[in-house]
């Protein structure tokens, strides 16, 4: 076999491996939302909300009504490396989640899914009644983007 024909299988091997497996960092997109109403008394509506990821503790944070949190990082998506995850607690006037850490992003495949269209993107809005993850769908022209809100965990007693 020539010169030319070792480098062109060569050059045809990478394009196949690079279009099977997928990039190995994407940027991700985490988003906490205090969507809480119809409460009187300030202490209720607030949201204390203490998240981490492998590498980082972002700490607590208090969200008042219709306040929001975004965090952007970059994942490591490629096997056997997938590891971005973040996990957060969350308290309310309310009480807290039924579990007390909950997975608010992670690069597993499955996980992903849940959050709707593209994955890369997940929002969590705490309402009255519990904690709900916004699902992003798109429509049937593909250009506008709808919220569908899954309940994820009501809120309890636990001290």
């Amino acid at each position: 076999m020539g010169r030319n024909q070792a480098g062109w299988c060569l050059f045809m091997a990478a394009a196949v491996i690079t279009a099977l497996f997928p990039a190995p960092t994407m940027a991700g997109r985490l988003e906490l939302k205090n969507e809480i109403s119809g409460v009187t008394g300030v202490r209720k509506v607030k949201l204390a909300v203490r998240c981490w990821s492998n590498e980082d503790d972002l700490g607590w944070e208090m969200l008042k009504p219709m306040q929001s949190r975004v965090w952007k990082f970059t994942t490591m998506n490629i096997w056997p490396f997938q590891k971005t995850e973040f996990r957060c607690q969350f308290r309310s006037g309310f009480g807290a989640t039924s579990q007390d850490v909950v997975t608010v992003f992670s690069v597993q495949s499955g996980f992903r899914k849940e959050c709707g269209d593209g994955g890369d993107e997940c929002i969590w809005v705490a309402k009255r009644d519990g904690l709900y993850q916004r699902r992003i769908v798109k429509d049937d022209d593909d250009d506008r983007r709808e919220f569908v809100d899954i309940l994820k965990s009501k809120w309890v007693w636990k001290w």
